[in-house]
Formats: structure tokens, sequence, C-alpha cells
């Protein structure tokens, strides 16, 4: 192969990947006006409408309140001593707690 040769052959490789760059730009283009026009029912895209989001309850004040008893403590403890211990392999792994109000 001459160098010739071979200079047309990188310059047709080259033409016919910058052509189909081309196209597939054109394609995506399309497809997004086509999509633009599709009338996709009563409803929308979809099953139906959203269901209306629920309001998130308001979060009580707390008052401070007397410390927590050292048996629950020692519960907490030796559950998170557990949990990590069994997922010791997580790293993003996370323990939040959240004291509630009491139940009367």
């Amino acid at each position: 192969m001459s160098q010739w040769e071979a200079w047309t052959v990188t310059a047709l490789g080259m033409a016919v990947v910058f052509i189909g760059l081309v196209a597939c730009i054109a394609f995506i283009q399309l497809f997004s006006r086509v999509s633009r026009n599709i009338r996709w029912g009563e409803e929308g895209h979809g099953h139906g409408t959203a269901p209306a989001p629920v309001p998130a309850p308001a979060a009580p004040d707390l008052a401070p309140s007397e410390p927590v008893p050292a048996d629950v403590l020692a519960v907490i403890t030796a559950v998170l001593q557990v949990e990590r211990k069994l997922y010791l392999n997580r790293p993003g792994s996370r323990v939040t707690i959240r004291r509630s109000t009491p139940l009367s």
C-alpha cells in the first residue's frame, strides 16, 4: 500500500465517522421534535395524573426532658454494636436515632 492509498483510507474513515456522528445528531433532533408533537391521550404521558402530595405533619416542639434511663442506653448500645458488626462492609451506612414523644 502506497502512502497515497494510506492517506485516502484514513480520510475516508474519518469522513465516515464524521457523517455518522452528524446523522446521530440529526436523528436525536428529529425524535425530539416528533415526541413533542405526539398526543398521549387524555391522561397525558403515563397512567394518569399523579396523586397530590400529602403535606407532612408539622414537627411537634419537643421540650427538654429527663435523660434516657441507663437500661435503655444499654439496649441502644448493644443494638448499635451488633448492627456495626453485621454491616461492617457498608462504608456509607449510618444510624440516626430520633427521640419521639412518649405515648400516653
